[in-house]
């Protein structure tokens, strides 16, 4: 399993790093990275002869295999291929990768380069690119996004062999560390991800692999380890700025073992200026370059948000942005797959941030939002899980028994690096506000359990047939979710269900969950809604939107048109400049400035061409798209009224 993950840090290093390198030489095309992938390949035949990560792959395959002879194991396996079924049956639908991961990849390739992109959605150029930078070549190659979701599944693949090694490594025994990694993985969060483009779980990976081999390489005296560690923990930054904090973890880490770095000094300051290559160290920069700030986004542009809410996720101070966050996180982890009282919640949760109380909790991101039924956007561990880990902390105690103890500065050492993933997730919630904190948690959860689970009583606890049941039923609710998932069923539900309304046409309860698929149903698999609309030598559309849903159609196929932001206080003359002749106008831009389509076209001397209705997620609606083309370079003051 090591191995794997050596290699999965080594490409993600080389990848990422290789975005950056081509997009300072222009070169962000097919030649560009197709003569850096044959030199690696050159690399690293010559380095497979040599290196003894790549020795005994047959023996490690055989020993995989054997695993799946039991249950849990069995029941990981048919997640996983839940997940691939999943990611390869149905098209890229996570909201956010769709509004700005993907479209940038997509500009940056038609550019050649990294640039700061036209845009009203700041997380188009200030967001990490860790998973961007290992999407541009499969999009490039593959002249599609379909493939993206591999990227989630792989890195799943290697989630409960890390898991296992950081537990063992921070003195959980081997017994329990062997049924909770397969549990951990089962987590909510981790499995609607896999199959996805979301990435939140995608770091834990790294984050996983930076601990343990960083404590791998003090106890094998490896240096090797030590510096994969630090790429790793430089991938972390780079998935996503929330991840930062957990860089601490790895500094402790590898505190026992820096002295290796000294062995070789040259080669730990290459790896120290790669790690900063692949690190956020670039974003930051190009962030405090144009916007002023680390993060991106400006005072001055956040008038200039469509969704200004993007900008107004940082509780107003420390201590009530934990207050809020012991509420919201819990309550985001703990709510049932399928929640009817969604609206009444939220309406109370309204109410409440109108109360003095409540006005603490005003600069959270939609304070206190549930989820009718449960997606990749707001999923944590699991309602399961979480029963399941009170459930078995409150019985270990029933079993514990005295163990013999470990030196002290052993125990010293793994204490710290037991807490410190704690004081970390108070950090988090002082500063982070948003809707989906259950989910940015993904990498953080793993490293919460050694303190839940070094009590010597659940060595005996997990050895009840009673409780492995318990773990594996656990594991099945999460299987049970992939396959009645509402975007992503694993089962011909329009099929089942039309039959079933047929054989019973006044069922209360077929009506309800014909209408609940029927819901989640998207209105366009594939291919530009307007492709047959727009002529043939016209490669350049506007697109005017509040929320970026709908941009990767417009690229499609890929390599035919290239789509530009239209912003509200864009003139004709300068589309015209741009070469924009026709532009995608959603219905939620529309809303944000005030307008009416026919004032935009007004505005703008167009006419409308086409019109249709596009939905990339239940939980979101419908959005109504317009395709007008423009008549001249007109220039209309608009006042912002109807």
């Amino acid at each position: 399993m090591l191995n794997f993950v050596r290699f999965w840090i080594l490409l993600s290093a080389f990848l990422s790093g290789t975005g950056w390198i081509l997009s300072a030489l222009h070169e962000l095309n097919f030649a560009g990275y197709l003569t850096t992938f044959a030199i690696a390949g050159f690399i690293l035949t010559w380095r497979m002869g040599k290196s003894k990560y790549f020795d005994n792959t047959h023996r490690t395959a055989r020993k995989f295999l054997r695993r799946f002879k039991r249950l849990a194991p069995l029941l990981f396996l048919l997640l996983a291929i839940m997940t691939l079924a999943a990611g390869t049956l149905y098209v890229p639908n996570n909201i956010d990768s769709n509004a700005y991961r993907i479209p940038r990849v997509l500009h940056w390739l038609a550019a050649g380069k990294w640039h700061w992109i036209h845009t009203g959605d700041a997380r188009m150029n200030s967001a990490g690119c860790g998973f961007e930078w290992l999407s541009a070549p499969l999009v490039l190659f593959t002249r599609t996004d379909r493939f993206l979701f591999l990227i989630n599944w792989l890195s799943y693949l290697m989630l409960p062999g890390l898991i296992f090694s950081v537990l063992t490594r921070l003195g959980v025994r081997a017994r329990v560390a062997w049924w909770w990694m397969w549990v951990l993985a089962s987590g909510w969060c981790f499995v609607l991800q896999a199959g996805s483009t979301g990435n939140d779980s995608f770091g834990a990976i790294y984050a996983l692999a930076a601990v343990t081999l960083a404590l791998r390489a003090q106890e094998k005296e490896n240096s090797g380890d030590l510096w994969l560690s630090m790429l790793a923990a430089a991938l972390l930054t780079n998935a996503k700025q929330t991840n930062i904090p957990l860089v601490l973890l790895w500094l402790i880490a590898v505190l026992p073992g820096a002295r290796l770095f000294l062995k070789r000094p040259l080669v730990t300051v290459a790896m120290i200026a790669i790690s900063l290559l692949v690190s956020a160290v670039p974003i930051t920069l190009f962030n405090l370059k144009y916007s002023g700030n680390w993060i991106g986004i400006s005072h001055s542009a956040v008038n200039h948000l469509q969704n200004p809410i993007w900008a107004h996720s940082t509780p107003d101070s420390f201590l009530w942005g934990v207050i809020g966050n012991v509420f919201c996180v819990p309550a985001q982890n703990l709510v049932l797959p399928y929640f009817p009282w969604a609206e009444k919640w939220n309406a109370a949760m309204e109410k409440f941030l109108q109360t003095p109380l409540g006005a603490h909790f005003i600069s959270f991101e939609h304070f206190g939002l549930l989820s009718r039924y449960a997606d990749e956007y707001a999923a944590g561990l699991g309602v399961a899980i979480c029963l399941f880990t009170l459930i078995s902390i409150y019985l270990a105690r029933r079993y514990q028994q005295t163990s013999a103890p470990e030196s002290a500065v052993k125990d010293r050492f793994l204490w710290l690096l037991r807490v410190t993933p704690w004081m970390l997730l108070l950090l988090f919630m002082a500063k982070v506000g948003t809707m989906g904190s259950a989910r940015l948690l993904a990498p953080y959860y793993p490293f919460l359990f050694p303190m839940l689970l070094v009590a010597p009583g659940h060595a005996h606890l997990v050895r009840r047939v009673w409780w492995q049941y318990l773990g594996l039923l656990t594991m099945f609710f999460a299987a049970l979710l992939l396959i009645s998932l509402q975007d992503r069923p694993l089962f011909p539900a329009q099929t089942i269900l039309v039959q079933l309304r047929e054989k019973y046409p006044h069922s209360k309860f077929v009506s309800k969950v014909s209408h609940f698929y029927a819901a989640g149903t998207l209105v366009f698999d594939n291919g530009n809604p307007f492709a047959k609309d727009l002529p043939s030598d016209q490669h350049i559309i506007g697109y005017a939107t509040a929320g970026g849903m709908s941009e990767p159609l417009l690229w499609l196929p890929f390599g035919q048109w290239r789509v530009e932001r239209v912003l509200e206080d864009d003139t004709s003359k300068q589309l015209y400049e741009l070469g924009i002749r026709y532009v995608v106008v959603e219905d939620l831009a529309l809303e944000a400035t005030h307008q009416t389509i026919e004032q935009w076209m007004d505005r703008h001397n167009a006419v409308l061409v086409a019109q249709t209705t596009y939905r990339q997620q239940a939980s979101q609606g419908s959005f109504h798209l317009y395709l007008v083309r423009l008549l001249s370079e007109k220039v209309v003051l608009y006042d912002g009224t109807k």
